[in-house]
């Protein structure tokens, strides 16, 4: 990859850090503005994102993507709320994005969770095998488009809902 004057770029994946936190912020900002403090997907980020599956898209020296996951406790389960993932709007169409999602797939796929799920665009996941989550299996914690919850389940094993499933927030006592 190089940039408009033909220097060469290299770009990394690699864990947020504590000194990452501004360039996080102010990516958000930009991505989502004020409007991202209003989304009902908040109410179930109460506690920290969960360390090993925050991750950043570094292109040279600059934060250019971001990627975090959420604990939850869904029927007595902790499994995962994935989410924002933002990426700088002068880098849109380059595969970052692609790129840190399916990372953190696969690393989160290794852990001991079930499932994760997302309040995201329809058209965007399902190549990273999400599919529609059903309202009638979930109680989410204040208004979501039906078509923006989706769930990508880990492993062959997919349990049943049987009922429908409260989506709890873990603070951070609880982690």
């Amino acid at each position: 990859m190089t940039d408009k004057s033909g220097r060469s770029l290299a770009n990394t994946i690699r864990l947020e850090t504590p000194k990452d936190t501004a360039a996080i912020e102010q990516l958000m900002a930009v991505a989502f503005g004020e409007a991202r403090h209003n989304r009902s997907v908040r109410h179930l980020r109460l506690c920290h994102p969960v360390a090993d599956l925050c991750f950043v898209m570094q292109l040279d020296d600059e934060v250019v993507g971001s990627i975090r996951y959420w604990p939850i406790m869904v029927a007595g389960k902790r499994q995962l709320l994935l989410g924002p993932l933002a990426i700088d709007p002068r880098h849109k169409g380059r595969g970052f994005g692609k790129a840190l999602v399916s990372h953190s797939l696969e690393v989160a796929s290794r852990l001991d969770y079930d499932f994760t799920l997302i309040s995201g665009e329809p058209d965007y996941y399902p190549r990273f095998g999400f599919v529609p989550a059903s309202l009638d299996a979930f109680l989410w914690p204040g208004f979501i488009e039906a078509e923006r919850l989706q769930i990508k389940w880990f492993g062959k094993d997919k349990p049943r809902l049987l009922t429908k499933q409260a989506i709890l927030p873990i603070t951070n006592e609880q982690v």
